[in-house]
């Protein structure tokens, strides 16, 4: 059961530069998380596989290169300096991209504990490299929520292969009222979601008309009341302006994994820093992870 709302502290509270609170927080949530496990033969990494990632999400809450990382944080992540090209060997993993994106599952999890959310908002943004010419987009799909005073993600997605796949790897079981633009109005989508335990709004894409949940959603976007309440969307997209704030809207990266892996770091120490913000205790999440 939720407690009473907690108040959020400014982000610009100190709390939030202080590294080791953040990784006091951040050690419990990868352990509930249990994101990595490995396949097959083969000698064991030198650090436990959750150490790394440690400093990969580490690296990118401290705003640090990987060479600031090797520098600044791996010693005090794995008692000893790890090089640079070692952070950027794991950084490079796919698997470590699903680790993260397992992570936050987990951290929005523990916030949708902490805060009352009033609906959910479904969106995606793409990010780039600095060499522009020789970088493919990378979007992300990012499934928040939207409480009072704040927006916390819950789940993310970097599939593009269809409309429905990204939904349907970042959006879990809910209630209540999920809003998204004229890009989710495709049947396959509305039928997730109303699956998944959401009423969608979902702005009607005017070329398309055919299909059952199509209707039964358009039903519901034609109420006065959801109709209003679809203006207030908007307020879901301020996660990706502050990133933007943060970190810029440019990776100095080439690689696509490496990039994805980076893109669901930030959006975790989004969340890390959102935990540190509330009113309770830090103690009560280290103890009882």
């Amino acid at each position: 059961m939720k407690r009473g709302a907690p108040n959020i502290k400014s982000r610009w509270d100190t709390i939030v530069e202080d590294i080791n609170l953040a990784r006091k927080m951040l050690k419990p949530i990868i352990r509930r998380a249990n994101p990595y496990k490995k396949k097959g033969r083969g000698t064991n990494p030198k650090h436990s596989v959750e150490k790394y990632i440690e400093l990969i999400v580490l690296t990118e809450y401290d705003e640090r290169t990987l060479r600031g990382g090797e520098v600044r944080l791996s010693k005090l992540v794995c008692n000893e300096r790890v090089d640079h090209s070692v952070i950027h060997y794991w950084q490079s993993k796919p698997e470590i991209v699903f680790a993260v994106r397992k992570i936050i599952v987990v951290a929005g999890a523990l916030l949708d504990g902490l805060l009352t959310s009033l609906f959910t908002f479904l969106d995606s943004t793409k990010f780039t490299g600095w060499e522009v010419k020789d970088m493919k987009l990378v979007e992300v799909t990012v499934c928040n929520k939207i409480a009072n005073g704040t927006v916390y993600p819950i789940g993310i997605s970097f599939l593009r292969d269809t409309v429905v796949a990204p939904v349907k790897e970042a959006v879990p079981k809910g209630t209540g009222k999920i809003k998204a633009d004229a890009w989710y109005d495709e049947i396959e989508t509305i039928k997730t979601l109303f699956k998944l335990g959401y009423i969608p709004i979902i702005c009607p894409n005017k070329g398309r008309y055919s299909g059952f949940y199509r209707r039964k959603a358009r039903e519901i976007y034609k109420l006065p009341e959801n109709r209003l309440a679809y203006r207030q969307r908007g307020r879901g997209e301020s996660l990706f302006g502050s990133l933007t704030n943060e970190y810029g809207d440019r990776l100095n990266a080439k690689n696509v994994i490496a990039i994805q892996t980076r893109i669901a770091s930030r959006i975790l120490s989004y969340q890390i820093k959102l935990l540190l913000r509330t009113e309770y205790e830090i103690v009560l999440f280290v103890r009882h992870a």
